[in-house]
């Protein structure tokens, strides 16, 4: 399993990670209107972010984030409330999908 992975992953769970920040998951801004949910640590806002980038799509600020309500992911919105993914753990992978 690659560092990125287990750092996501950990990030995810909301597992505290020791080891210095990963490149890929620099802190994203959080949009000042964001509609970020209670269920959300702001660690793993910046682990979704920095999973959607792994996947090569944009999201330069954050405009919401929420807990999928009947399974285990996470709906992130993007750049203005302009691009909207799912990540969700399928048979124990990430996989980021653009809505």
């Amino acid at each position: 399993m690659s560092v990125a992975r287990m750092f996501l992953i950990a990030g995810l769970a909301g597992v505290s990670v020791s080891t210095a920040t990963p490149s890929f998951a620099q802190n994203v801004p959080v949009e000042r209107d964001a509609v970020i949910s209670e269920y959300v640590t702001p660690k793993q806002v910046q682990a979704l972010a920095g999973m959607v980038k792994l996947y090569k799509y944009r999201c330069d600020s954050i405009s919401a984030a929420r807990p999928f309500l009947l399974s285990y992911g996470f709906t992130l919105v993007c750049n203005g409330f302009r691009y909207e993914y799912s990540i969700e753990d399928k048979g124990g992978n990430w996989i980021v999908t653009v809505e």
